[in-house]
């Protein structure tokens, strides 16, 4: 096995705790469950927010580095939800709806919500900029 190249000088860290009767593994995406907790990517839809740095078992703390900064925006009409893309609408930013590859329409994200929030509060928000084409 080869030794893996790491330059983390600026990347961003996150710490939560591993769900009840998950795994968080080293190296492998890691997926929001909710606000604090954290389990191992499996699907392809997964909101992944970055990549576990060490092996934790459920109830566990684990650290992760995170794909993004994680900065506050203000939650629009609509909500938000820890775990969903955020689009941005008039009044901020809220859960986009589920991606419809045969739909006529295409959405751009700003990010991933970290934070369940309701209209007019503040919450973090992971930067992951994404267009989603309807074709």
């Amino acid at each position: 096995m080869s030794t893996a190249i790491r330059k983390t000088d600026f990347a961003s860290r996150g710490t939560y705790t591993v769900a009840a009767g998950q795994t968080a593994t080293l190296g492998r995406g890691c997926k929001l469950v909710t606000e604090t907790t954290v389990q191992d990517a499996g699907a392809n839809d997964d909101a992944i927010i970055g990549v576990f740095i060490h092996d934790a078992a459920a109830g566990a703390v684990v650290d992760v580095y995170l794909y993004g900064p994680v900065v506050p925006v203000v939650v629009g009409t609509g909500g938000a939800t820890a775990a969903a893309w955020a689009k941005p609408v008039a009044d901020g930013y809220t859960d986009a709806p589920a991606h419809d590859s045969s739909g006529g329409t295409d959405d751009s994200l700003a990010g991933i919500f970290l934070q369940d929030g309701v209209v007019g509060d503040r919450v973090g928000m992971m930067l992951v900029r994404q267009n989603r084409g309807s074709a």
